[in-house]
């Protein structure tokens, strides 16, 4: 044990660490919004889409949204 020790310093063994740390939590970062920009590009361009094709405010939208389980449970009653 004092073999190892006196090979590194505990120093640089620590930066060393933090280094392959940062490597890997940025590589899983870059995956991860990788995959996700695709599905943000698409949300964004039907936001912008409906407000300036047929004028629909964000705000309405999300509250179109914020509420559609009760819509959708609404529907249901009138179809049944």
């Amino acid at each position: 044990m004092d073999f190892l020790s006196d090979l590194a310093d505990s120093q640089v063994v620590l930066l060393v660490g933090a280094i392959a740390v940062f490597f890997l939590v940025s590589k899983l970062l870059f995956r991860v919004l990788s995959s996700s920009a695709g599905k943000l590009l698409a949300l964004v361009s039907i936001v912008l889409i409906c407000q300036y094709a047929f004028g629909i405010s964000p705000k309405s939208l999300w509250y179109e949204v914020s509420h559609l389980p009760q819509s959708l449970a609404r529907l249901a009653q009138q179809i049944a």
